[in-house]
């Protein structure tokens, strides 16, 4: 029993699971968080912590200073090159598409923070950053300050959202063609026209006399073999039209068929 009931959870979580792996995030690293005016470990920390929770609120998988730095320790010239290949190179090596840097100024109470976004993706990204934000207080605490960059993050996060291009659902596949009618509808006219021709020849037999009873069995042959071989082929074009035209469009098609 408590076998299957492990089972039944791994199932439930697989599912639950199903929806957010189907939805893949924008992925953005911070090489770089920099802090001047001799701010404590602590203060430095609050700072980085609301920026970071600004940007993964809002559906992004931020990769903080500390992941950042560890992933680029064989790389470290990267930290703080903005130039183009050294962005596409981060780019790569931490499979991001944007990266953010921060610097915030303290001055006793007095913040000014900095930040800005720059693309990694591209044969050569933009040296210049693609969203460039600044936040500031006069008189703040900790607390304040660390929601002022909340605020900045959130402030950035609109550009990276109106950057990121909207998934495009592929054009539905084009009808299959429709099925022609145009053979059948005119083998059911030849069919209607010769067992015409076949009862009009029957009509013109006139009486037997001693000269004309083999012409009158000639044509009564002739007309009866109009008449069946005209029948059975309007009949066979007739019953493929209405087929095909049911295929086509249902009843609008059958009447047309018919019209013909």
């Amino acid at each position: 029993m408590g076998r299957a009931a492990a089972v039944v959870m791994v199932l439930v979580g697989t599912l639950l699971a199903a929806p957010g792996q189907a939805s893949a995030k924008i992925r953005i690293a911070i090489p770089e968080f920099q802090i001047e005016g001799g701010a404590s470990p602590a203060l430095a920390l609050q700072l980085q912590d609301g920026f970071v929770i600004g940007l993964t609120r809002a559906g992004l998988t931020v990769l903080d200073p500390v992941d950042t730095s560890r992933r680029l320790e064989n790389k470290p010239e990267l930290a703080h090159c903005d130039s183009s290949l050294c962005l596409k190179a981060i780019g790569q090596l931490l499979d991001v598409k944007y990266v953010a840097r921060v610097k915030v100024d303290v001055a006793g109470n007095s913040y000014k923070m900095v930040g800005r976004i720059f693309a990694t993706e591209g044969p050569t990204p933009a040296a210049l950053p693609v969203a460039t934000k600044s936040k500031s207080c006069d008189v703040c605490t900790v607390t304040e300050a660390r929601d002022i960059m909340l605020r900045l993050a959130d402030a950035l996060r609109v550009f990276i959202e109106e950057a990121a291009p909207t998934p495009t659902t592929p054009p539905p596949a084009p009808p299959p063609p429709p099925p022609r009618l145009i053979g059948p509808v005119v083998g059911a006219m030849v069919g209607a026209l010769s067992a015409a021709a076949g009862f009009a020849v029957l009509a013109s037999i006139g009486k037997c006399t001693a000269t004309g009873c083999s012409e009158n069995r000639f044509r009564s042959t002739m007309g009866g073999v109009l008449i069946g071989a005209g029948l059975t082929i309007a009949a066979t074009g007739a019953t493929v039209t209405i087929l095909r035209a049911r295929e086509r469009s249902g009843p609008t098609a059958v009447a047309l068929a018919w019209r013909w």
